[in-house]
């Protein structure tokens, strides 16, 4: 029954809002899936009907492999006022009218950028009249096919419409996605103490890229910036980097910081990129051709999650709960995959090429991963705080707050150890017995606050105060001379003077010191600390004897 309760707990805390996402995606993905008969009467689709050279007829997306000419006859097509639209991939591209060459793609890239422009919109205006097009197609890789989809002629406002109709509910979710990594990496500049425990930088990169990334799909960027080639460029980037973020995660949430894999994988990464700049520079490989190394770093990257959980849970340091959060979000992105094939394959009227749920499945796991982390985070805050209070009553007097002689112990061998040169003044409050057994105890704790106080303020910019008994005080002055000391004595002696002026005590307040150099040498301490002391001593005689 308890069981019970905790899966019940989960489902509530973490799934009911991420169900609640996936059904407004469903919804809005019926409402944005284009329905194309409501415009059959304005749109003559060209898919098919296309004569070769050859004497065969072919569809545009069933053509050979290789360069190819295909015409198609516009006799009975109305042509006003219309043009040929079409999607085409890494093909470059010729349009004739009835025999005159009217329009040409093939962009002259830089070498760094690769011989792929990925994905482009194609509006042809038809000229007036025209029988016939013909298309000239010339894959940009050797033995590939060329690459046209959705061949129309159409009004180029009602193509466009189109393109972004059907584009935008996966270009928000990408975008959504982004927006989650974005804010994961805010989180991570912000909780920079549990940085190392709580990794939101490796989540929230890896969120980004996998939303610029599947953003290539969905046309919008290649549309509205005009630079296919760029979009494409930044699309390969993403993949060369993709592969690192999350095993640099999972090594973080199951303890495998140390681990040796995370940088043989940046190693793998490192020249990756480095391999593919170069000979994408030199014209000797091409940034697609590179893609091979891409994805085995991203099968590497993949196995070496699987390793980490396998080995964390063998060793039972990954907390249970996040190993179920992270099965459940693992599960929600193949599902996604899975019905986007599904999708593809039975239901004809879907967004072609669409991977929508894929990408509510990565949303969903980026967002369980993030109230994971959110959760840690709070936790370590907790954890955090309550150790920072420990140290404070560890190491902090309690009547006067000043640090306590078990701080003042710490000081002494890091003094030691690290060879430090200070200067060591020893302080006591005169008559304390005489105030505690005339006026009181409360009278006595009144006195040594205010001395306290007038102490700490009198060295707070050249040392540290400490409280090392009932009435006895030392601060340790580094980084400054005997000057600075005594110019901090002169303004004790003014604020002692001014406090009982004001405050008028019943016995005022009188304060010895004695002050003496420890220099950066082995043994000097203890020598400067009884030095300081024997002065503090001088000055206390001196003091009654006047009083």
């Amino acid at each position: 029954m308890d069981r019970f309760q905790k899966y019940r707990k989960l489902l509530s805390a973490d799934l009911l809002p991420l169900l609640a996402v996936v059904l407004c995606t469903v919804i809005v993905s019926i409402c944005c899936t284009p329905k194309k008969s409501v415009f059959d009467d304005k749109v003559t689709d060209l898919t098919s009907g296309w004569d070769a050279e050859d004497g065969k007829t072919y569809s545009i997306e069933e053509l050979p492999c290789g360069d190819i000419t295909i015409t198609h006859s516009l006799k009975n097509v109305d042509t006003n006022r219309k043009r040929i639209c079409f999607r085409s991939t890494d093909t470059h591209i010729t349009a004739a009218f009835d025999g005159e060459v009217t329009y040409s793609y093939a962009p002259k890239l830089a070498n760094i950028l690769g011989k792929s422009y990925g994905m482009y919109v194609h509006m042809i205006p038809i000229p007036v009249g025209a029988e016939s097009v013909t298309l000239t197609l010339h894959p940009i890789y050797n033995g590939r096919t060329p690459k046209l989809r959705n061949v129309a002629v159409e009004d180029a406002g009602m193509f466009m419409g189109d393109i972004y109709h059907s584009g935008l509910p996966d270009f928000a979710l990408c975008m959504l996605i982004a927006l989650y990594g974005v804010l994961m990496l805010i989180l991570g500049f912000t909780t920079r103490s549990a940085a190392k425990y709580v990794n939101f930088f490796s989540l929230g990169a890896f969120a980004i890229l996998v939303g610029i990334w599947s953003a290539n799909d969905t046309l919008i960027l290649q549309v509205f910036t005009q630079r296919p080639e760029i979009i494409r460029f930044i699309n390969y980037l993403c993949l060369i980097f993709i592969a690192y973020l999350p095993v640099s995660f999972m090594a973080s949430v199951t303890d495998n910081r140390k681990s040796v894999l995370l940088p043989i994988l940046f190693a793998l990464v490192t020249v990756n990129f480095a391999l593919t700049m170069t000979l994408s520079a030199l014209d000797i490989r091409d940034v697609r051709q590179m893609l091979l190394f891409s994805h085995i770093n991203i099968a590497v990257a993949m196995c070496m999650t699987v390793y980490f959980m396998a080995v964390a849970f063998r060793k039972k340091t990954i907390d249970r709960n996040f190993l179920q959060t992270v099965i459940i979000g693992m599960t929600c992105a193949v599902l996604g995959v899975a019905v986007d094939l599904i999708r593809f394959k039975f239901i004809k009227n879907s967004i072609f090429g669409s991977s929508l749920f894929t990408r509510v499945g990565v949303l969903i796991f980026v967002v369980l991963m993030d109230i994971h982390l959110m959760r840690e985070r709070t936790r370590l805050a907790v954890e955090q705080g309550k150790s920072e209070l420990m140290v404070k009553i560890a190491y902090t007097d309690v009547l006067t707050e000043l640090a306590n002689r078990a701080a003042f112990h710490e000081k002494e061998a890091e003094i030691r150890r690290e060879r430090l040169a200070c200067v060591i003044v020893q302080l006591d409050i005169n008559f304390l017995k005489k105030v505690n057994d005339v006026y009181g105890h409360a009278e006595g704790d009144r006195h040594i606050i205010s001395a306290a106080h007038i102490i700490r303020d009198s060295f707070s910019n050249i040392g540290t105060s400490y409280r090392t008994g009932g009435d006895e005080f030392i601060v340790v002055a580094e980084k400054c001379g005997s000057s600075e000391v005594e110019s901090a004595l002169a303004d004790l002696e003014k604020r002692v003077a001014d406090y009982n002026s004001k405050e008028t005590p019943p016995v005022p307040l009188q304060i010895a010191y004695g002050f003496a150099n420890c220099e950066p040498k082995a043994d000097t301490l203890d020598a400067a600390e009884k030095l300081a002391d024997e002065r503090m001593y001088e000055k206390k005689r001196a003091m009654k004897d006047q009083a």
